[in-house]
């Protein structure tokens, strides 16, 4: 279909449902992760929100500021052993060190960033790849204490437990053996939601649009008056105080640190993660943290059998598909994983731009010409795929009860197209009420909507009965 299957004006009462529903299936992802995923998948989980808070940090550099900047590991490096060094030695709590961590990483990206900012390109590629390089031999010196301080070759444990508090077992998946992983789980979703909101409100600022400016022509934000070396110097130490709560968490997370965990390759992974999710995009870091461990992690897992010899995914197969899925992504999605939701989502809903007199630039009826429409058909397809695979699969674990895949794959599709087709159906019969659909449209939508009303309230009651019959 060439049309997108709801146009709705922007801030309209249907262009704010449909924010409601991201934010839904947003807060139902967070709540559900440590209910369903074992312990161990939620430590993965919480590796791949740390990676996102790393990537974000590298993003204000590179994607909003336009700097090739490749050092960040060792800003997380700096953070988790200064985490691990007052938790452990001074016994400090977390939320103590945490103010500490992030002045540590803002003092240390003015200190770093004053001279290396001093060239571009390249050049600036080139330091802060010798910055991440020397990081792991410096944590091992012995002289200054420092080796000390860091447990040198040997790494430093931290042998606090994170353990939740009474009030705090309310939380999903904190109450039972999975208890101390969801716990830090939450934790590190808290740190990594105060981080998109500071974020967000900085790049909406006078010096975070400075910072975009720079990005998109440096001689015309000089002209106006942007001070280049002192935007640029902030901005970059915002960056590594940012990377630095990366290693806090990652400390928090782990237990143990040690130089071995905070090498080059670690500012690569942070690259890949941002090229991958979308640079220039706060959406994209989330996603890139996701992506890089959790790809990595199910390369890992693959075996192809070869007659006598099988291909296992922990030797070089693992990073050879790896590669290839960079390879794919560059050629196919070069603005990364969120060009291809925007894409997908431009197929959903189509937000028509206001006149500053608050009326629609393009009149909404204007999308559908002969005022015929196709979109309440589609809802209606939307709608009865999902319970029919739902039912084939019920069917088939009667029949057999390790045929589960079916059932499984239409709940996944229940979850997510249910929501969408109840509220086309729902705008096309305000659209056929405004008189802008034919009347053959409005069974077919009121169907839609039915139907995807009853998807919908399938999924929350069986969620809430598995809930019952687990915890």
């Amino acid at each position: 279909m060439s049309e997108p299957l709801v146009v709705v004006a922007k801030d309209s009462a249907e262009h704010k449902r449909w924010k409601y529903v991201q934010w839904l299936y947003l807060a139902g992802f967070l709540v559900l992760a440590p209910l369903v995923l074992e312990p161990f998948e939620i430590g993965k989980m919480n590796r791949a929100l740390i990676m996102s808070v790393a990537i974000l940090a590298v993003n204000l550099v590179v994607g909003f500021n336009g700097m090739l900047a490749l050092g960040h590991s060792a800003f997380m490096g700096i953070g988790a052993f200064v985490t691990a060094s007052m938790v452990q030695d001074e016994n400090w709590d977390y939320w103590q060190v945490l103010p500490v961590v992030l002045i540590v990483g803002f003092i240390m990206g003015v200190v770093i960033g004053l001279p290396a900012l001093r060239v571009k390109g390249l050049y600036l590629a080139l330091v802060t790849i010798a910055q991440a390089a020397v990081f792991p031999t410096l944590v091992n010196i012995d002289e200054l204490g420092i080796a000390a301080r860091t447990g040198g070759p040997n790494g430093k444990g931290v042998s606090e437990e994170v353990i939740a508090p009474g009030y705090l077992e309310w939380l999903p998946g904190v109450d039972g053996a999975r208890g101390g992983s969801a716990y830090r789980y939450w934790i590190i979703v808290l740190m990594l939601g105060i981080t998109l909101l500071v974020i967000t409100n900085y790049l909406r600022s006078r010096p975070g649009r400075a910072v975009l400016a720079i990005r998109d022509n440096e001689a015309g934000a000089a002209v106006y008056g942007v001070n280049l070396p002192i935007v640029k110097t902030m901005n970059f130490a915002i960056s590594a105080s940012l990377g630095s709560l990366a290693g806090l968490m990652w400390c928090l997370d782990k237990g143990f640190v040690a130089g071995q965990d905070f090498t080059f390759l670690l500012a690569i992974d942070l690259i890949i993660g941002l090229v991958l999710g979308g640079v220039g995009t706060i959406q994209g870091s989330i996603v890139g943290g996701l992506f890089v461990v959790w790809v990595n992690d199910l390369t890992k897992r693959i075996s192809i059998p070869l007659g006598l010899y099988t291909l296992n995914g922990d030797g070089p197969l693992a990073k050879a598909i790896f590669g290839l899925i960079l390879i794919l992504f560059t050629f196919f999605a070069p603005g990364g994983i969120v060009s291809l939701a925007r894409m997908v989502q431009s197929k959903l809903i189509k937000v028509v731009p206001l006149t500053p007199a608050g009326d629609p630039i393009q009149p909404i009826s204007s999308f559908d010409p002969g005022m015929e429409s196709k979109r309440a058909d589609s809802a209606l397809k939307l709608a009865v795929v999902p319970p029919v695979l739902l039912a084939v699969g019920w069917l088939l674990m009667n029949i057999d009860s390790l045929i589960v895949g079916v059932f499984a794959f239409g709940l996944r599709m229940t979850i997510l197209l249910a929501p969408v087709a109840m509220l086309v159906g729902s705008n096309e019969l305000k659209a056929h009420a405004d008189g802008n659909r034919a009347d053959s449209v409005q069974g077919t939508a009121n169907m839609a909507r039915l139907l995807g009303a009853a998807g919908t309230l399938f999924v929350i009651v069986y969620a809430l009965q598995r809930f019952v019959l687990n915890y």
